[in-house]
């Protein structure tokens, strides 16, 4: 994700700055300042500056900073080398570069879709039913001829 673009439906929380409430984001949200409270997104990037104490949820969440008490990334948490997160985390991917700090109790959310979603097995193919060997009431093979066997000319 990059911190210099800005996007129809995003939120930039600028160093120095600090806010605290409830905040839904509609597409991306970058946090260089501190947010107290709940936020949401699609995309959050927490940069090195950044902090937040409260509930995080994204679909792909980004952290150079901080994240204190609930993180949730629908899709993917990336926790680079100066970032720390604490709390409840929850995840569907994760990737942490060496010198991040992470607490806490870690859940992984299945990204598999629920049963009812998936496409249903292939049926097994079918298997024709074997047919019991005629025996002409008489043990041994049976026979195919009209006629008793004879002498062969």
């Amino acid at each position: 994700m990059d911190e210099k673009s800005v996007e129809p439906g995003s939120l930039m929380i600028g160093e120095g700055v600090t806010i605290s409430g409830s905040f839904t984001v509609p597409a991306r949200v970058v946090i260089n300042g501190t947010v107290e409270g709940e936020i949401s997104a699609k995309e959050m990037l927490i940069g090195a500056t950044g902090r937040v104490v409260g509930k995080v949820s994204a679909e792909v969440v980004e952290i150079y900073g901080e994240v204190n008490d609930a993180l949730t990334a629908s899709k993917a948490l990336v926790l680079r080398a100066s970032g720390r997160a604490s709390g409840s985390i929850q995840y569907a991917e994760l990737e942490i570069e060496k010198g991040a700090q992470l607490r806490g109790t870690l859940t992984v959310i299945d990204s598999a879709p629920p049963p009812a979603m998936r496409a249903p097995a292939p049926a097994p193919a079918a298997v024709a039913p074997r047919a019991a060997p005629h025996t002409n009431g008489a043990a041994g093979p049976a026979r195919t001829s009209a006629h008793p066997p004879g002498p062969k000319n």
